[in-house]
């Protein structure tokens, strides 16, 4: 391959960005839809233990009366984000085996050692979460509500990971103004 399609002296490679960039993308619309699975039209939320009916504490999952949740049923709005929990998680796979292939390029010269060891922690955290958050959802699926926290838990080690990696990124973006944010774009 081209110089252009891998990581190198230059900076990161196609392969490496586009990766990067779909999963953001998947991510920030699983988010999405797993916000409006928590929400109706009225705003009070549905399934997942919401409520005060008869109904209450019946979720997706199993649930009070041990109905198990059918993965292409009536709900299309949990179907397409059980899918997109499967994109995320092959594109997980993809980007880890790439990342592991591929050796990165030179750090930017801007970052300080400091920044650097926050980087690459952040890195190993947004690897393990891309692969937590799906887990735990299939495991929420499979087993009922009860798992309900952890797959929340997962999902906020995820937005703290991403929001150090986005805080890195706009403190050299707009603070120092050294445009790190090139380097994957």
């Amino acid at each position: 391959m081209g110089s252009n399609f891998r990581n190198g002296p230059h900076g990161y490679g196609i392969i490496t960005k586009t990766l990067h960039w779909a999963l953001f993308a998947a991510i920030a619309v699983q988010f999405a839809v797993g916000y409006l699975l928590d929400t109706d039209d009225s705003g009070r939320g549905r399934g997942r233990g919401r409520g005060r009916g008869e109904d209450s504490g019946r979720g997706r999952g199993r649930g009070g009366d041990g109905d198990a949740y059918t993965p292409f049923g009536d709900d299309a709005l949990l179907t397409v984000h059980v899918v997109l929990g499967g994109t995320v998680l092959l594109l997980g796979v993809i980007r880890l085996v790439w990342r592991l292939a591929t050796p990165l390029p030179p750090w930017a010269p801007a970052l300080t050692a400091g920044e650097r060891r926050l980087a690459h922690a952040t890195e190993v955290v947004l690897y393990a979460a891309t692969f937590a958050v799906p887990a735990t959802g299939l495991a929420l699926l499979l087993s009922g509500d009860d798992l309900l926290p952890v797959h929340i838990a997962a999902q906020v080690l995820l937005y703290v990971a991403v929001a150090a990696h986005v805080g890195l990124v706009l403190k050299h973006q707009v603070l120092d103004r050294d445009h790190l944010l090139a380097r994957m774009l």
